[in-house]
């Protein structure tokens, strides 16, 4: 009997270790990310911050049933954005902010110091403690978002003579923080402090993958993110964010899929929830292989989202992206209560941000002319257009209903980012406007009117020349008009080729498309941030394109035609 049991007992532990080299070997891991609106009532942020955090228990738990690796929280989604008496978020000066997550952030060990917070004293925050406990229990990897307390070096000590961080941390499956990071580009956080140089976190999981992080803001800025897009040993990237969603360029998952294809690395991006402030949006993205799965309600909800994802071998797939691998679990009051009371829906016009347009170079289409070739610049950038239009003048003249317009739009310059900062641009874009003027562009038309979509795009295309060589970086941004989600990457083609200091970049529709919002290629040219802004001025003329765009144009439309 005693040589059966033995002999079974090491079965098992082979079995054991034979799954785990399966796990490393094997061409998938199951990611997941939440979608998750907080405990905002109260005075006392670390109350708010457990509460949250058994929140974050339950939803891990529910996780650990379709065997998740490793899950991603939100930005502020443990120590949450209190709200005012109107249920607005409140605003806070510097000292106001320092002084209310004083008491509420946490110190944060260092990787190198292997602490497992399950099982220590009372130095490390309850909210933290409770996720270690939890990844533990449930053995996954486990990604948050946490304000943290360090204490100041003996000079130049912050106000309140402490130093406070908005922090992710990442926890092993045995409780462990193994990465931190410490945001690097603020946005609208008065009084929290940064590091002296960005922070490159990466951190590597007994399923083989290494993994990058970063924050909401710093995927439209230089530092850390590109380092990531240049560093062929990072293939994946966690991802937190509370975004503010602003059109036609910034919504929250058009931002996402756009770096994510951009980068071509898998994203995992995880949203803080609330309609009221057009702030949501989350996701899993398989690169240049487009979005597996998101969720973008339009509603504050509680929702996970998880997805079987292919691993990248040098930016090569090891495993087919699959569609119906991968689902959203959308938590009903029961089970995460913390939308009880709050608005669900954003009002009757959704509070979107949006861009000022007015310094752009454009052109206003004429959808019943059919065909559009055209060249426009703006500061030395030359765009190449070329649109082929269908007119359903039937549907366009249905009594009472409003119609969007399109313009081709070119910008070379720098934007105000919310009153946060500046940003230098290249844009070279097709845009929805809810009226004739540039102004109308980025607005969407009232929900309760009645909108008809006479236009199909029969042929897109759009070109531009590059220097990659430069401190830039270009993404395909697109959005549809019915669901506001990026146009499916099956129905565009995104295209760069020649010397890396003068390269042809080509976006184009691959079929016809009726409900384009956005189809740009969208250019971050960081050695103009921090300049002034781009004043409005008067539209530039048009160009006759050159012969190589014209030639181009007749290949793509030869080979669209022979599908």
């Amino acid at each position: 009997m005693i040589p059966h049991l033995l002999r079974l007992g090491m079965l098992l532990c082979l079995s054991k270790l034979s799954l785990q080299q399966q796990a490393i070997g094997s061409p998938s891991y199951v990611g997941a990310v939440v979608e998750y609106h907080p405990v905002t009532d109260g005075d006392d942020g670390s109350t708010i911050a457990v509460a949250n955090a058994n929140n974050y228990r339950t939803i891990i738990k529910n996780a650990s049933e379709y065997k998740v690796d490793i899950i991603v929280f939100p930005e502020f989604g443990l120590t949450s954005l209190p709200k005012d008496g109107n249920g607005a978020e409140k605003k806070f000066n510097a000292t106001e902010y320092r002084a209310y997550y004083r008491n509420t952030a946490s110190y944060i060990p260092n990787p190198n110091e292997s602490v497992i917070l399950c099982d220590t004293d009372n130095k490390y925050q309850t909210s933290l403690q409770t996720i270690s406990c939890a990844a533990r229990e449930y053995k996954m990897y486990v990604v948050v978002n946490h304000h943290e307390h360090a204490d100041c070096p003996k000079s130049n000590c912050a106000p309140g003579n402490f130093l406070l961080y908005n922090t992710n941390v990442v926890f092993d499956r045995k409780g462990k923080v193994i990465a931190k990071y410490r945001k690097y580009n603020l946005f609208n956080e008065p009084g929290t402090n940064v590091t002296a140089q960005p922070e490159y976190s990466t951190f590597t999981t007994d399923f083989g993958v290494t993994f990058g992080q970063f924050i909401c803001f710093d995927i439209v800025q230089e530092k850390p993110a590109n380092f990531f897009v240049r560093n062929p040993n990072v293939t994946d990237i966690v991802y937190s964010t509370h975004w503010y969603d602003e059109l036609p360029f910034n919504d929250a998952i058009q931002q996402q899929a756009a770096w994510a294809y951009g980068a071509d690395v898998n994203l995992l991006a995880s949203g803080y929830s609330d309609a009221q402030t057009s702030s949501g949006g989350s996701g899993i993205y398989a690169g240049k292989r487009g979005p597996i799965k998101i969720h973008q309600p339009r509603e504050t909800s509680n929702a996970l989202v998880v997805a079987k994802i292919s691993k990248l071998n040098r930016q090569k797939r090891i495993e087919d992206v699959r569609a119906g691998r991968s689902f959203v679990h959308v938590f009903k009051q029961a089970e995460i209560p913390t939308v009880s009371g709050v608005p669900l829906h954003a009002p009757p016009y959704p509070p979107y941000f949006h861009d000022d347009l007015r310094p752009y170079t454009t052109q206003l289409l004429d959808p019943t002319q059919g065909s559009h070739i055209t060249t426009l610049c703006d500061n030395e950038l030359c765009c190449d257009f070329h649109v082929e239009t269908n007119y359903d003048k039937k549907a366009a003249d249905t009594p009472n209903t409003q119609q969007y317009k399109y313009r081709v739009a070119v910008f070379n310059g720098v934007r105000n980012v919310m009153n946060q900062t500046t940003a230098g641009l290249e844009v070279c874009a097709l845009i929805a406007c809810a009226g004739d003027r540039i102004e109308d562009c980025g607005s969407i038309y009232h929900a309760n009117l009645s909108v008809v979509q006479p236009t199909t795009f029969d042929s897109f295309i759009i070109t531009r020349r590059a220097n990659l060589s430069s401190r830039v970086f270009y993404e395909p941004s697109t959005l549809t008009m019915t669901d506001r989600q990026p146009i499916d990457n099956g129905d565009f083609a995104y295209v760069i080729s020649g010397h890396k200091n003068s390269s042809l970049l080509l976006m184009y529709l691959v079929r016809p498309k009726s409900d384009v919002m956005t189809f740009a290629i969208y250019g971050r040219k960081f050695d103009r941030d921090g300049e002034e802004v781009t004043r409005p001025k008067s539209n530039g003329p048009s160009i006759t394109p050159s012969f190589v765009v014209v030639m181009m144009i007749m290949i793509l439309m030869t080979l669209r035609n022979c599908k």
